[in-house]
Formats: structure tokens, C-alpha cells, sequence
């Protein structure tokens, strides 16, 4: 006779250890039995989580921005509070019962979700927190990106364009050449705006916030009679859908290609017949009197009033005589933070630049939680009767994010809104006072400190809060995720920017499982009719331990009988390893168990 004792090898805090549920050990030397034995488990000791309880209305928000204060309300700042759910998949029920590391995968695929931010989107984890003495709650971790993404104008493929009014690109619109890096017009610009239209190319990959941008060589346009063009950003418009923003207001807007929606460009414009000239307008908030409501509209920055610029003076720049020689436009952005410069050659001329001590009209408006996704968007007028005449546009410099779909609305906030019919949350916030450039209350834009973002912060509100985050109804997630007595996290335990949210205490679980203990390498049979097949499980462990617990840590079983099972072992055999799995009645592993786990086997010699 002898016994056997299994456990996992848990090494804490190092992440390395054969799972609680699943586990191998292996002898150092081989061992033997003697023929004609059998098996039972003698013992077993384990730390059980059980499971928790998740509806479809179970959520949490996010707000990723400058925090909030009662002096500094949320309706101040240009983030908002997001709606955050753990992700259900196709065919879930109502209610699911999930065990600690099923709920943390959901739970992070969710919080990436709705992050909205291409600093973080993809950054955030959450696990369930083990130790040696079992489940102690859940980490919930949020990284930012924390460096400059390269130049990837090299790598741009006709494929990276698409022209926003749904033509097939690129039979019409700008074609790109990956040779060169231009944007050639394929079609003559004509007469109407329809057709002007088609001569447009919008990039499907976003800016980064973090020294983001682009530079484009705009000397292509000028060749023997010249062409109007236009360089800027966009929100996510989607196909079809006219200018994209229901509550832009082309009557309200000014300048050459109104009704065409940019957050913000720089155009060479024709006045009549005469010159070029550069103008630079954003979509700024305006008071609407036909209705009453505040629009979206094109607003002018005139540049050549700002003193110090190096344009400032009677008017635009006239780009047809250029005397300075302008020849490429470069957009910079730095987290909320839109700046234009413009270079001749080696020479270099902030065109826009943010200073926070001006008026909001000399400074581009920030970019808000509605134009997080910036996309470059292009355009070459043509005034020859074909394209043959060669206008296009060459792109030297391209500092986006390649991992992100165009419009894909578990990244980009505004593209949830369009696909969500829930453009009104969009409106709240491109209305606020720091995009009415009227308004003389300033807002200074955050931009960057090193590589992050200045002044951004982590929070959760897991409860509904009335104070500072009002609009939070539906946050059921404290007592689920274990913040006791929280409801906003906001002092995460590590710095900025790892911020890391740990559970108070390890939330309450029940247990409505059977659990059984599988030897998988040894001759004995049984049955599981429940699955109707011959199994390896050799015990299965009751409902309560011996202290009357269902779910805990060090929880103990001991069966008053033990029930052997016969090896098949008609001669002695030798073995050196034992493996060990608990599992649920399906033979799915039991993946509720958590910290370090023991199996006592006694074996016995029938003869």
C-alpha cells in the first residue's frame, strides 16, 4: 500500500505554475506498482472560486481625459464617459454564469472595446488575481502607447484611399501611385459639386496623437494654369452618407467646398479668376438663427491677423506668386493639439501654431472625443478640360496607426454614434464651449509630456455616481468585480501611465457545479454516461467541504469510504509521472479553481 501526493506547483507572484486545474508531476525516478492494484483518492484540498453572475445589462464606464472636479465639471473637458459592457457572443443567454478567468477575457475585450482612443485601444488587460491561497479579485491594467509610430508614407497602397462619396476607387477620385507617393487626379473637376467630389481620397488608417501627422508636397499643383487643393483631417465619415455629420450646416459654413466636411484643412483657393490663395477653416460650433440650434460649421482662422505670424499682413498668402516659395504642408498633432506648417524647401513656417495665451479664433480647436480618429483627406480641382494635365499631391510623411479599421465602431467613437443612431451624444460634446470661438472663456489643450499624453488619467465608475459623473445609471460592477464600497476608481495603485485598478476584496461567488478529479495516465476505466463515453475520473468531490463551504480558499474533502478502481494491472508496472485534472460533469476543465491544489491517492495491492 501507498499513497500519492499530487499538487501544481504554484510559484507566486511569477506567473509560472501548472494551472490549479490541470497539472503534471513528474518523478524524479520511476516508481512501481505492484500488479493487481487499484486506486482511490484519499484526499483532496483545493481553493474554488465558483462562478459569477453576469446579465446583458451588467456594465461600467470608462472616461479616458483630464479628470473631472465640481469646479471643472465633465461638460468642460473633451472626453466623455463611455458605456462599457463585458462582450457576450452571438447566442449567449440573458445571464451567464462565468467563472473568474472567463469573466476577465470578456471584461477586457469590452473595456478595449470602449475605450475609444488609438493610444489606448488594445492596451488594456484585465485578469483574475491568484495567489497560493486562492482567487483575491481582479486587475484591471491600462497602458498607453508611449511613442512616436514612423513614417509610413513608404508603405501606403492604393488600397489605404478610398473616396468617401462611394465611388469605386480608383476608377474615380485621386489614384495613387506607391512609386511615387502621389495622389494623381484620374478625373477632370468640371462643373457642379457631384462631380468635383470625385476628385477626393481619404486615408482609412488614423493619425497618431503622439507627434502624429502628415506632410504632403503640394508643388504638383501648380503646373501651367494651377488647381484649387485641398489638405486636412476628418472624422470617420461613412460611405454614402453625404458630408457625414448630420448637424453640419453648409449654409453656415464659408469658403471654397463648404458642403465638403473636414474638422479641419487648408485649401488654395481661386477667388474668381484671379490667384490662389491659402485659407485655413475648422468645424467649430456656430449659433444656427433659421432654427435657433447651434450647428457644425466651417469657421475661418485668419492667419494673416495673428501677430507674429509669418504670413500676417494685408490678406492670405497668395500661393500663386508664392513668393517664399512655399512647397509642402505639413499637419502636426499632439494629443488634443492641431498645428499647420508650411515649408519651403528646408525653411519652415508655422502657419497655425497653439499658443493657449490667444484668442480661441487664432487657434485651431482642440480635438475632442468626437475626432479622436483623425484621417488625412486630400483634394485636387482641376480647371483643365482632362486629368492629363498631371496635378497631384506627394506625400512625404505619414505617422499613423496600421492597426486600426476605417469606421470600425468598437475603436472609433464617432463611427459607434453613426452606427448606433446616437448622434445626439456627439452634438453634446461638439457644442461645448471650447469649440464656440465666440466664446471668451479659453480652454488650453492638453498635449504631450514626453511621449504620453499630458494630464490624461484612467477612471471607472463601477457605480452610479451622482457627483462628478451624473450620467452613469447603469453600473451594477462594484459588488461583481470586488470594489467594495467604490463607485469611481480613480487612485490607481501604479503610476501613470500603467494605471492598475485592483479589487478591495475578492467578490462573492456561488457554486452550482459538480467537480471531479480525472487521473488521466492510469489503466482503471470508468463511465460517463452524461457525455457517453468511458472516462479517467476517479472521484468526484460533494457539494460542501468539510467546514460546510462550497466556494473559498483551503477547501477539504475527504470521502468517509473511498471507492477504489482496478489498475487492469495484471503485471507489475512502473511509471513516473501522475496527471491530474479537475474537471466539470462535461470533462471540461474546471477553470473556477484557482492557487495551489491537492490530490492524495492511495493504492493498494489486491492479492
Amino acid at each position: 500500500m501507498s499513497l500519492v501526493i499530487t499538487s501544481n506547483q504554484f510559484l507566486e507572484n511569477s506567473g509560472n505554475y501548472n494551472s490549479a486545474f490541470s497539472y503534471r508531476n513528474a518523478l524524479r525516478s520511476t516508481t512501481r506498482i505492484p500488479a493487481n492494484s487499484e486506486i482511490a483518492v484519499q484526499s483532496v484540498k483545493v481553493n474554488k472560486n465558483g462562478t459569477l453572475t453576469l446579465t446583458k445589462q451588467d456594465a461600467l464606464y470608462q472616461y479616458f481625459n483630464k479628470r473631472p472636479t465640481a469646479i471643472s465639471p465633465i461638460e468642460k473637458s473633451t472626453g466623455q464617459v463611455h458605456l462599457t459592457q463585458a462582450k457576450f457572443l452571438p447566442g449567449d443567454a440573458n445571464v451567464l454564469e462565468l467563472s473568474t478567468i472567463d469573466l476577465a477575457s470578456r471584461l477586457q475585450s469590452g473595456l478595449n472595446d470602449n475605450i475609444f482612443h488609438p493610444e489606448m485601444t488594445g492596451l488594456i488587460t484585465c485578469n483574475a488575481c491568484d495567489t497560493s491561497s486562492g482567487f483575491q479579485g481582479f486587475d484591471i491594467k491600462y497602458n498607453q502607447r508611449n511613442a512616436s509610430v514612423v513614417n509610413y508614407s513608404a508603405s501606403l497602397l492604393p488600397t489605404d484611399f478610398y473616396n468617401p462619396w462611394g465611388i469605386i476607387y480608383p476608377t474615380a477620385g485621386l489614384t495613387f501611385d506607391p512609386a511615387t507617393q502621389r495622389l494623381r487626379m484620374n478625373v477632370n473637376g468640371g462643373a457642379g459639386d457631384v462631380v468635383k467630389l470625385h476628385n477626393v481620397a481619404t486615408l482609412t488608417q488614423p493619425l497618431s496623437l503622439i507627434d502624429g501627422g502628415y506632410t504632403v508636397n503640394v508643388s504638383g499643383t501648380r503646373g501651367s494654369s494651377g488647381s484649387n487643393w485641398t489638405c486636412g483631417l476628418t472624422r470617420s465619415v461613412p460611405l454614402n452618407t453625404g458630408n457625414g455629420v448630420d448637424y453640419f450646416n453648409v449654409d453656415r459654413s464659408v469658403g471654397y467646398r463648404k458642403f465638403d466636411y473636414y474638422d479641419y484643412k487648408i485649401t488654395a483657393e481661386q477667388q474668381g479668376s484671379s490667384d490662389r490663395y491659402l485659407h485655413v477653416y475648422h468645424s467649430v460650433s456656430v449659433p444656427n438663427p433659421a432654427t435657433g440650434n447651434d450647428v457644425l460649421a466651417l469657421q475661418e482662422i485668419e492667419y494673416w491677423t495673428i501677430a507674429g505670424n509669418p504670413f500676417a499682413g494685408a490678406g492670405p498668402y497668395n500661393f500663386s506668386a508664392n513668393v517664399s516659395g512655399v512647397d509642402s504642408v505639413m499637419f502636426k498633432t499632439h494629443n488634443e493639439i492641431v498645428e499647420i506648417h508650411l515649408y519651403a524647401g528646408a525653411t519652415e513656417y508655422k502657419i497655425i501654431e497653439y499658443d493657449s495665451t490667444r484668442a480661441k479664433s487664432q487657434n485651431f480647436k482642440p480635438i475632442a472625443e468626437t475626432c479622436r480618429y483623425l484621417y488625412p483627406k486630400f483634394h485636387i480641382d482641376s480647371t483643365s478640360s482632362a486629368p492629363a494635365d498631371g496635378k497631384f499631391i506627394q506625400i512625404t510623411d505619414m505617422k499613423i496607426h496600421t492597426n486600426y479599421v476605417f469606421g470600425d465602431e468598437d475603436q472609433d467613437w464617432w463611427a459607434y454614434l453613426t452606427f448606433n443612431n446616437m448622434i445626439d451624444d456627439g452634438y453634446e460634446v461638439d457644442m461645448r464651449f471650447f469649440n464656440v470661438m465666440t466664446d471668451p472663456e479659453l480652454y488650453v489643450c492638453n498635449g504631450l509630456t514626453g511621449k504620453l499624453l499630458t494630464n490624461y488619467t484612467n477612471t471607472l465608475i463601477v457605480a452610479p455616481d451622482n457627483t462628478i459623473f451624473p450620467n452613469t445609471p447603469n453600473a451594477p460592477m462594484s459588488s461583481i468585480l470586488g470594489y467594495v464600497g467604490q463607485s469611481i476608481l480613480d487612485n490607481p495603485i501604479e503610476a501613470f501611465p500603467l494605471e492598475t485598478f485592483t479589487s478591495t476584496a475578492p467578490p462573492v461567488m456561488k457554486s452550482n457545479t459538480s467537480l471531479f478529479v480525472r487521473l488521466n495516465n492510469m489503466g482503471f476505466s470508468s463511465i460517463n454516461a452524461g457525455v457517453g463515453a468511458t472516462s479517467k475520473i476517479l472521484y468526484s468531490l460533494p457539494r460542501f467541504s468539510q467546514d460546510g463551504s462550497t466556494t473559498g480558499t483551503g477547501l477539504y474533502f475527504e470521502p468517509a469510504s473511498r471507492v477504489y478502481l482496478p489498475l487492469n494491472n495484471p503485471n507489475d508496472i512502473t511509471i513516473n509521472e501522475f496527471s491530474v485534472d479537475f474537471v466539470n460533469e462535461n470533462e471540461t476543465l474546471a477553470s473556477d479553481l484557482s492557487g495551489k491544489s491537492v490530490v492524495i491517492f492511495h493504492i493498494k495491492s489486491i492479492m
